[in-house]
């Protein structure tokens, strides 16, 4: 009696195939992605010419009117959400994440802890090709290092853009997948307010840091779509399905 191959059938998984990821919306937003180009080519550009300079004609009004506005309670609000961005919550939270993800999908295991790793290395490398120097409008705090982009809204877009794809995995429900987009997109966007309430960034270097965060979770999906199977995907979806048998004659 032959042995009946195996295979693993072609499934829809909302991990894989979510309702919208970056790379589709910015396809289906070609405005948006246009948009979003000409946002970093110009932060970018300004940011580096003469050290930032002729931005500090929208950035120090409004670096001004922030310190002017700040109470205790927002004071506390916003260093308790600046944590979600820091570096010692991103990487142990990246850690647990691929835990809790590898043995249902080592893919995207592997996405989440790749994507903490690599964007340091990004930061880095744009911090250091602009230069651009810290404000020095009552910072709440002394910050180091080059001012643009931010750091913050990078890394916490790095993590915690990607929360949803790992609720999916555990949690079948769209309902859940959008409170999960709901959740990440309120905690980064809080992340980038935070760092101009503190003084530590400009209004721009913010705004540049949020479309750098685009691309690149932009790219951490592409990648993960591309390599994304069913060999190292244990999903429950995963239902092994045999071929016909076949019939010696």
């Amino acid at each position: 009696m032959t042995d009946v191959p195996q295979r693993r059938p072609a499934v829809s998984l909302l991990h894989r195939d979510p309702p919208m990821t970056p790379t589709s919306f910015f396809r289906a937003q070609r405005t948006a992605f246009a948009v979003t180009i000409g946002t970093v080519v110009v932060l970018t550009t300004l940011a580096t010419w003469d050290r930032g300079r002729i931005l500090l004609h929208v950035d120090e009004p409004v670096a001004r009117f922030v310190a002017d506005h700040r109470t205790p309670a927002l004071t506390d609000a916003f260093n308790f959400i600046s944590h979600a961005g820091d570096n010692l919550v991103i990487f142990p939270l990246a850690i647990a994440l691929a835990l809790w993800t590898w043995p249902r999908c080592r893919f995207l295991a592997v996405a989440v802890v790749f994507a903490a790793l690599l964007r340091p290395v990004l930061e880095y490398l744009l911090k250091g090709a602009v230069g651009r120097e810290r404000p020095d409008i009552e910072p709440l705090g002394t910050f180091h290092g080059p001012s643009h982009p931010s750091g913050h809204p990078l890394a916490a877009t790095s993590l915690w853009g990607l929360v949803p794809a790992v609720v999916a995995l555990h949690v079948h429900s769209k309902i859940l997948w959008w409170a999960a987009v709901a959740a990440s997109f309120t905690i980064i966007i809080g992340v980038a307010a935070s760092r101009v309430y503190k003084g530590a960034h400009y209004l721009t270097d913010v705004t540049a840091s949020l479309a750098w965060a685009g691309f690149y979770l932009a790219v951490v999906q592409g990648c993960f779509d591309r390599f994304h199977g069913t060999r190292d995907c244990r999903h429950p979806q995963h239902a092994v399905q045999a071929e016909p048998e076949s019939v010696d004659r």
